[in-house]
């Protein structure tokens, strides 16, 4: 479980660029292979935005989206919220409002930048070390019901290797339960920081407009 903050930035649209481009990840020798005689089918592109976010103080954001769904133009009034971790160097965009249109926007794909990314070997590490100490007891166990010449007999030491087997796999699925309700808190957390730092700018927002004059 981590500690975010997330931060606002109000200000107009200024130099947009928009422009489609094709995926980035190229097609592999499989399924290039699987795919021979028959018709290519393009995938469909992905939107890309470019534009400088111009504050009251003349301050310039370059924000760039990709596949955001939502429109700017020239001259919009925008609030975007970045969130990052505490001590982190740097943050990610992850909500977009446009005060001119009424849209916005959630970028939840750019939460896993954010929080700490549980790889596989992690889950199984903790799944490991959190059934390892049951599953020693429940060896001692079964070798003091059957006693210590339990210990040479194969039919036992297989039934043995399979309980302490599915011990580990029961552990690991309770490990990746446990890391899951960690992500959702953590996802819960940067939400609520960048809610707060929306309604701050939005009260801003209200007590002083945005003119164009500031472009």
């Amino acid at each position: 479980m981590g500690e975010f903050f997330a931060w606002a930035a109000t200000g107009l649209v200024g130099g947009l660029q928009t422009w489609a481009a094709p995926p980035d990840v190229p097609p592999s020798k499989e399924s290039e292979r699987a795919d021979a005689g028959r018709v290519p089918v393009q995938a469909p592109p992905i939107n890309r935005q470019r534009f400088f976010l111009r504050q009251r103080d003349g301050r310039e954001i370059e924000i760039f989206l990709i596949d955001s769904g939502i429109g700017f133009r020239n001259g919009h009034a925008v609030t975007a919220v970045w969130a990052a971790k505490k001590s982190a160097p740097y943050g990610h965009c992850i909500y977009l409002e446009n005060h001119t249109t009424g849209a916005i926007a959630r970028l939840p794909e750019n939460i896993s930048l954010i929080r700490n990314r549980a790889r596989w070997w992690k889950v199984a590490v903790f799944g490991f070390l959190a059934t390892f100490p049951a599953a020693l007891a429940l060896l001692g166990w079964l070798i003091l019901q059957r006693g210590p010449a339990s210990m040479y007999d194969k039919t036992f030491l297989a039934s043995a290797a399979i309980a302490m087997v599915l011990l580990f796999v029961i552990g690991a699925v309770v490990s990746k339960l446990v890391f899951d309700y960690l992500r959702a808190d953590d996802d819960q957390k940067i939400w609520v920081a960048a809610d707060k730092a929306l309604l701050n700018a939005r009260r801003v927002l209200i007590q002083k407009p945005i003119a164009r004059r500031y472009m």
